[in-house]
């Protein structure tokens, strides 16, 4: 097993835990909306910060399940056209369209640390929590999508859709 075959099983854990995470803050988050309806409805009494932090939480799962559906190659592709090509223009496509993902991947990185910087000196009312709390996951997704692209890449990943998609399965 190569270096890069070792670090691909190590992020493939870690992805395993993106996954988990997302199922335990859905859970979370419903338990605690319930609550907030329970409570408000019965006792007439709110939790203060339930909005918040279930705002926080959401923003969370959606930038992880997002990695994820990277990870398994769940991004849309139009294969009206791209499906007419040789099997050498559907590779230059998949090439094309990794290297693109990478580069938003590498942008989401770039912009979130800025964000997370920035909001360190602000913040939440409710919860008091510094700000940056709401632009971590941007970065940590980032490098997660970076990751699983510079593997696809350099050939260390393989996606059963894109196999299929160049082999030429999805033609008409």
């Amino acid at each position: 097993m190569t270096f890069g075959q070792k670090i691909y099983n190590v992020v493939n854990h870690v992805f395993d835990a993106f996954a988990w995470g997302v199922r335990i803050i859905l859970v979370f988050i419903t338990l605690l909306i319930s609550l907030q309806v329970f409570l408000r409805a019965v006792f007439d009494y709110s939790i203060h910060w339930s909005e918040e932090v279930s705002l926080i939480a959401f923003i969370y799962i959606t930038f992880f399940a997002m990695a994820i559906a990277l990870r398994y190659d769940m991004h849309l592709r139009v294969e009206l056209f791209v499906s007419r090509l040789p099997k050498t223009g559907r590779k230059a496509v998949e090439f094309f369209d990794n290297l693109v993902l990478l580069l938003i991947s590498i942008s989401m990185v770039y912009t979130g640390v800025k964000l997370t910087v920035y909001g360190v000196a602000s913040i939440m009312p409710a919860t008091r929590w510094p700000t940056s709390i709401i632009y971590l996951p941007t970065p940590i997704a980032g490098i997660m999508c970076c990751l699983q692209q510079v593997f696809r890449l350099i050939g260390i990943a393989h996606s059963d859709v894109a196999d299929n998609y160049i082999k030429g399965a999805f033609e008409e």
